[in-house]
């Protein structure tokens, strides 16, 4: 019989809030409710703040919001997190790395 254990993950997501009308919160909520979607259970959450990029992006984005999650979840968590935010407008960046 095959055990599923859960690992602890630590994901960073890079937000870009230019022409989003939603609260930090409202979006922090928003990517909590997402990591629970993929059995994730969030034990932690930080805003780390407004930070600016060395050079800008292609886009044009000069600096992102960085929220960090401290989860436990099963091992295609970091997938499945990447994959749901992949489309997300709000969503620069996401990484995802085994804490």
């Amino acid at each position: 019989m095959i055990k599923k254990s859960n690992r602890k993950y630590r994901a960073t997501f890079i937000l870009d809030t230019r022409g989003v009308e939603a609260s930090i919160d409202e979006l922090t909520e928003t990517y909590s409710k997402v990591i629970g979607e993929v059995s994730g259970e969030v034990e932690a959450v930080k805003n780390l703040g407004t930070k600016e990029f060395a050079r800008k992006t292609q886009n044009g984005m000069p600096s992102g919001i960085f929220l960090q999650y401290d989860f436990t979840g099963p091992v295609t968590a970091p997938g499945q997190v990447q994959e749901k935010v992949r489309l997300d407008r709000k969503v620069n960046r996401v990484m995802v790395e085994h804490a």
